[in-house]
């Protein structure tokens, strides 16, 4: 998928995991709530069912804790009432007697709830109904937070090859100027899109590529240099000059790269092709004998041409991707 697409896919799977893992903790802890009531019933009747011997210390260390737990209560409850009736000073310790026992009771609850659970889930099947509907329907419970669990593991792994594939995507995109990858996995899937150009392809023929270039070539300059005017004198009366000492020095060759004309480079698989205003320029794909790339232009060595063609572009490295692609497809390797 394009990079716009795969940065898509990704927030969308990082959004799924925030909402799941949300579930997942809400179901986990509706397991639990399911299993310490389910132990809640157990503990009090331990009598009527056997108590295996790996838990028995926790459920006598739970009723122990009920026991202190209600005892609180009670106690909480004539305290309140005092505060209520009492004079100032009788209520100001009834309500710091409040707050040390709801403390207590608070301590208490956190370690019976743990003790509740792993009673409830380590329990052998037992004559007490109300207390095995509990803890069927925590286990299911807890089971379904355990898929969830396991599917948000899984798309956690998907987002991590993701983010991997996003980061390899994006230095090559920096390094080449587009999304090579991108483009060459659709090549070796799919094959080329054909695309619309200005080029009038032959039978069998098909465009791959087609972008705005100028054509340009090198062209040689020659100027003098070291020459002399020399210098000249009159002759008598006559008018006449003579001339002494004067050569135009020795010729200097420069070459400059000097622009055609502007138009549209194309790569289809039979040839490349540049289809300007005033110049068009055709080369078989056979002919080809080495291209050389630059920031800013490719240039096309071709057989029987000492001299190469330079395409000017904005995006040189997909011009040569494509070509390369065509080439190796032209002698059979494969993209």
């Amino acid at each position: 998928m394009p990079i716009d697409s795969l940065r898509a896919r990704i927030t969308q799977l990082n959004d799924w995991l925030g909402q799941a893992a949300t579930n997942s903790a809400a179901l986990h802890g509706q397991a639990d709530d399911g299993y310490a009531a389910a132990a809640a019933l157990l503990v009090p009747r331990s009598g009527e069912w056997s108590v295996p011997q790996a838990i028995a210390g926790q459920v006598e260390r739970a009723g122990a804790l009920v026991d202190q737990i209600a005892g609180n209560d009670k106690a909480t409850g004539e305290l309140k009432d005092q505060e209520s009736h009492g004079n100032v000073f009788g209520r100001i310790g009834a309500w710091r007697q409040v707050r040390g026992l709801s403390g207590q009771r608070a301590k208490e609850v956190g370690e019976l709830r743990p003790l509740l659970i792993q009673i409830a889930k380590a329990a052998p099947p037992t004559s007490i109904p109300e207390a095995e509907a509990g803890i069927r329907s925590a286990a299911e419970i807890e089971q379904k937070a355990t898929d969830l669990d396991g599917q948000i593991a899984a798309t956690r792994e998907s987002v991590a090859v993701l983010n991997a594939e996003l980061q390899r995507r994006l230095e090559s995109t920096k390094a080449m100027g587009f999304d090579a990858l991108y483009e060459a996995a659709k090549l070796a899937t799919s094959g080329p899109t054909p695309v619309d150009s200005p080029l009038l392809v032959k039978a069998g023929e098909v465009a791959y590529l087609s972008v705005p270039a100028t054509l340009a070539r090198m062209v040689t300059r020659t100027h003098f240099v070291g020459g002399s005017s020399g210098f000249s004198f009159p002759i008598g009366h006559t008018g006449i000059r003579y001339r002494v000492g004067s050569y135009s020095g020795h010729p200097v060759q420069q070459q400059a790269l000097s622009n055609i004309d502007v138009g549209s480079f194309i790569v289809t698989n039979q040839r490349i092709a540049f289809i300007g205003r005033t110049k068009s320029t055709s080369i078989s794909l056979t002919k080809i004998l080495h291209v050389e790339y630059y920031t800013d232009a490719v240039a096309v060595f071709q057989e029987g041409r000492e001299n190469p063609d330079f395409y000017k572009m904005a995006a040189p490295q997909r011009a040569v991707f494509y070509l390369n692609w065509a080439l190796n497809r032209q002698a059979g390797v494969g993209a």
